[in-house]
């Protein structure tokens, strides 16, 4: 088997927002009933993935409401008309903490909000398979919407520093359907 250079692309989108609604998510998201995630892929102090879909998650209600404008920009700049998004949730990561190597199956994207970033060490890495090695030059920050293609394999790594992590979830997909 023999792999061929395809240009592809991650995009990077400032929610001008952030500051004005950190503490809100954070308080939404602090209410959230405890659920962690302990398997050998992960190890995440909370996050309400494994919560039944009928849990109210006012903080996504309200994410999704935020983030709909940037949705609707990208749409325009993928060339597709409609795009939908396929679940989320949110993950806080606290010392120690990591989600291995992983990829999301069935959907377009995967995309990272990044709610909480008090370390850029503990930054989602995206792993480049024909070369073999982490892509090391990806520049995001707090407050900014990491999208990729969701086939791409990608991590948190360990969470070294006694801060807390935080970060909002979501899959999406992009088409030309109305």
């Amino acid at each position: 088997m023999k792999f061929y250079d395809l240009k592809s692309f991650y995009i990077v989108t400032d929610i001008k927002e952030h500051q004005e609604n950190k503490q809100r998510f954070l308080d939404l998201i602090d209410i959230m009933p405890l659920s962690n995630m302990i398997t050998d892929v992960e190890n995440i102090s909370k996050t309400d993935w494994n919560l039944p879909k009928e849990q109210e998650r006012k903080y996504l209600e309200e994410f999704y409401n935020m983030i709909t404008p940037y949705m609707n920009v990208m749409t325009e700049k993928l060339k597709c008309k409609n795009w939908k998004i396929q679940s989320g949730w949110f993950q806080q990561y606290g010392k120690n903490d990591v989600h291995n190597w992983h990829v999301h199956e069935g959907v377009n994207y995967a995309n990272v909000y990044f709610l909480n970033l008090p370390d850029e060490s503990v930054k989602t890495q995206l792993f480049d398979v024909k070369e073999g090695k982490i892509m090391n030059e990806i520049d995001v920050r707090e407050g900014q919407l990491l999208t990729f293609p969701a086939h791409i394999l990608h991590r948190s790594p360990p969470n070294t520093s006694n801060s807390k992590k935080t970060i909002i979830s979501f899959n999406s997909d992009f088409h030309n359907e109305y």
